[in-house]
């Protein structure tokens, strides 16, 4: 073995050289003493680096030592720093489309339509949220405007034949409480030819138009209430905030955030106002052919102040959707006030002396009085003519029976 290897490297020395670290013997390998390698590049081309116990002291930098254009902008950056929250707000994405109807807000019914036209709206135009709520209740309210226009037309037609129309009524109504079938066909027939002479369709000018409004109406309620109580993040910096400081309810940034109540109340009870104003503007156009009319509107005024306890819970988003269709509609039966509006439109203009009113509030209780004790009346009365007949129809006993059984 050691002869083979003892050859082996005296082919590799006849080839490589000799070699400084190795050299065979008959016996084996022994090592040699090392050298220090001699390299042929100096080391005199690298720099020498030295490493002590502790790092080289540091100087700090003196301000006064740097140039006056380099403290400018470190001081401004310091200054102009944005806050953690800031940042965080700042970093919100928009609604973008189909978000709605990936959280289940947007659908085929009313309501998930008119919530998916707030998403349009505010994805296309780029609006605050506060002024998006406000175009999408002003756009449905202008839907509605030709239908509202449909019945006041109608309505105003029907107004010179009040007088006919009201004693057609009375007969419907007295042949109903008596049953008369005959006298109730003939006053349905003289209502007809009322209505034919007016050019008024009952169903299509007065009744249709009503209840075209109701899913528009009903929807945009529910579809803002979804939107705000949906705790959208974008909703939450609506692009309009009011700083108030009030007894009841501290510092407030009012009207910022529209997935919370109004905690001023300030919302509920400029709706309840609104509301008022919004009946007695409108009492003008009134139907004056049913008697119930102004005190049906009477009613509604003294229940609306039930709506600052009843939704003052609500969110804001709520109330300003509400507000702006209160403010429309009022101003809507303040134009149509003008003549030259009126003839524009084609509703007929009416004389001053037949202007409606609104009955007070003593006159509608009085009212509700009145009919009660009517109706009570009538009860009585039917209930005794029941009587009347059974004892009319009650078999009479024979004496001749009697006198047998004795």
């Amino acid at each position: 073995m050691a002869s083979i290897l003892v050859r082996a490297l005296r082919c590799s020395s006849a080839r490589h050289g000799s070699t400084r670290f190795l050299s065979a013997t008959a016996v084996g390998l022994h090592r040699l003493p090392r050298t220090p390698l001699q390299s042929s590049i100096p080391t005199s081309a690298f720099p020498r680096r030295s490493y002590a116990t502790q790092p080289p002291p540091v100087t700090p930098l003196d301000a006064a030592s740097q140039p006056e254009s380099e403290l400018v902008p470190m001081v401004e950056s310091t200054a102009e720093s944005i806050p953690f929250t800031d940042a965080v707000v700042a970093q919100i994405p928009p609604i973008a489309y189909g978000d709605f109807a990936a959280i289940g807000l947007s659908s085929w019914s009313p309501i998930g339509l008119i919530a998916w036209s707030y998403e349009l709206i505010n994805v296309a135009t780029g609006l605050p949220w506060f002024y998006t709520i406000v175009a999408g209740a002003s756009f449905w309210r202008f839907v509605c405007v030709p239908l509202a226009l449909s019945n006041i037309r109608n309505s105003t037609k029907l107004r010179p034949f009040q007088p006919a129309v009201m004693a057609a009524r009375d007969r419907i109504t007295k042949a109903q409480a008596n049953r008369d079938t005959i006298e109730l066909q003939r006053a349905s027939l003289e209502m007809k030819k009322v209505y034919a002479q007016a050019g008024v369709s009952p169903f299509k000018g007065m009744i249709l138009p009503m209840l075209a409004q109701m899913p528009i109406t009903i929807g945009s309620f529910f579809a803002l209430k979804r939107l705000s109580a949906s705790g959208l993040e974008q909703l939450k910096d609506s692009g309009v905030s009011i700083s108030l400081d009030l007894p009841w309810s501290g510092h407030v940034n009012w009207l910022n955030d529209l997935t919370t109540a109004d905690p001023t109340y300030i919302l509920p009870v400029a709706f309840c106002a609104m509301i008022n104003v919004q009946i007695m503007a409108g009492a003008r156009e009134m139907d004056q052919s049913s008697p119930m009319s102004g005190h049906i509107m009477n009613l509604f005024r003294g229940l609306s102040v039930m709506t600052i306890f009843l939704m003052s819970s609500f969110p804001t988003g709520l109330f300003i959707g509400l507000l702006t269709t209160a403010v429309l509609t009022t101003a809507q039966s303040l134009i149509l006030r003008s003549p030259a509006v009126r003839t524009m439109v084609g509703i007929p203009v009416l004389p001053a002396n037949q202007d409606a009113k609104l009955p007070s509030f003593m006159e509608s209780i009085q009212y509700a009085k009145d009919t009660f004790l009517e109706k009570k009346k009538a009860a009585e009365r039917a209930q005794s003519a029941v009587q009347q007949s059974s004892s009319l129809k009650k078999p009479r006993s024979d004496p001749r029976s009697n006198r047998n059984r004795l």
